[in-house]
């Protein structure tokens, strides 16, 4: 599910966003997967090689961030 959320702590702190349990890891996780075209249902070492890349390219970083920040501001 979120195998990789630990990795993006610096990403997620600046998005504002904390999840405290298993249900708002699995959103978090549903989010980035989203921002960055990732399937619903692919395996979670998969998305992680996608997401590196993206945090390792300043303005998918940014663009990545971003819809971070978009996502949490929206209700919940």
């Amino acid at each position: 599910m979120s195998c990789y959320l630990r990795h993006m702590k610096t990403i997620l702190e600046e998005a504002g966003i904390e999840p405290q349990n298993k249900e708002e890891r699995k959103a978090v996780d549903l989010a980035i997967r989203q921002a960055t075209d990732q399937k619903k249902d692919e395996k979670c070492n998969i998305v992680w090689k996608e997401v590196k890349n993206w945090i390792q390219d300043e303005k998918k970083k940014t663009r990545l961030t971003n819809s971070l920040k978009e996502w949490n501001s929206l209700p919940k």
